[in-house]
C-alpha cells in the first residue's frame, strides 16, 4: 500500500522538474536571439540528456498514482494492475514512451547543432505542468467543489493553450521573420521531418486540451444547475 502522501509528492516533483525545463527553455531562448538557426547554448543538450530519464519516472509515479486512487485494483496481481493501468493511460504512455525516444536522438545527434532556440521554446511547453498539478491535488484533498479548484483549472487551460498548442504556430512564425518568408510558406520550406515532428507533438495537446475543456464545461454546467435551483 502506497502512504496517502505519495501522489502528493509525485506532483510536487513533476512541478519541480516543470519549473526547471521552463526557466532552461527561457534561458536558451534568450541567448539565442541573434540568430535562431546558429546560435548555441550550453544547456540544450545537456537538458536533454538530463531529462530524458524523467519520462521514465513520470510512467511510474503515474501507475503508483493510478493504483492509489483505484482501491479495487490494489488487491489484483501485478501483471493486471500493469494492464488495467496500461488500458486507461493509452495516450499518456504512448507520449512518454514515444517522445523522448524520438526527441532524444533529434537533439543530440541529428540537428547537427542548429536550431537551439527552438528546442529551448519546446523545453518551455513544461510550464503548463505546476497547473496540472495543482489541480490534481486538489482533487485528491477532496476540493472539487472549492473555487481553488476552478481557478486551478482554469489556469490548466489557459497555460495548456499556451504552450502547448499556440508554441507551434509561434515557432512558424518565429523562422517565417528569420527567413524572410510569409508564414504559410514556411511548411513547405522546412524538411518534412520538421512538420511531422511538430504534428506527432501537437496532434495529442489538441486532444487533451478538448478533454479539459470539455471537463470544464461540465463543472460550469453543474455550477450554472445549482444556482437555478436557489
Amino acid at each position: 500500500m502506497l502512504p496517502t502522501t505519495a501522489p502528493l509528492n509525485y506532483k510536487c516533483v513533476s512541478s519541480i522538474q516543470a519549473a526547471a525545463a521552463t526557466i532552461v527553455g527561457l534561458l536558451i531562448a534568450a541567448k539565442c536571439q541573434t540568430n535562431i538557426m546558429t546560435d548555441r547554448h550550453w544547456l540544450t543538450n545537456t537538458y536533454a540528456i538530463f531529462g530524458m530519464p524523467y519520462f521514465y519516472y513520470d510512467i511510474f509515479a503515474m501507475y503508483c498514482t493510478y493504483i492509489y486512487v483505484k482501491p479495487e485494483v490494489q488487491s489484483k496481481p501485478l501483471l493486471q494492475r500493469l494492464q488495467d493501468f496500461a488500458e486507461n493511460s493509452k495516450a499518456i504512455l504512448m507520449h512518454h514512451v514515444l517522445l523522448p525516444l524520438i526527441l532524444f536522438p533529434a537533439i543530440i545527434f541529428f540537428r547537427k547543432g542548429l536550431g537551439d532556440f527552438f528546442v529551448g521554446v519546446l523545453y518551455m511547453c513544461e510550464f503548463t505542468i505546476p497547473f496540472i498539478s495543482a489541480r490534481m491535488i486538489l482533487a485528491q484533498l477532496q476540493m472539487k467543489h472549492t473555487w481553488y479548484y476552478i481557478v486551478a483549472g482554469l489556469s490548466m487551460i489557459a497555460s495548456f493553450l499556451l504552450s502547448r498548442v499556440l508554441v507551434f504556430p509561434f515557432l512558424y512564425w518565429q523562422y517565417a521573420v528569420y527567413a524572410g518568408l510569409p508564414l504559410d510558406q514556411v511548411p513547405m520550406q522546412i524538411p518534412v521531418k520538421c512538420n511531422i515532428g511538430c504534428l506527432m507533438i501537437l496532434v495529442p495537446q489538441l486532444y487533451w486540451l478538448f478533454l479539459m475543456v470539455r471537463g470544464a464545461v461540465k463543472v460550469f454546467y453543474k455550477i450554472y444547475l445549482k444556482s437555478k435551483l436557489h
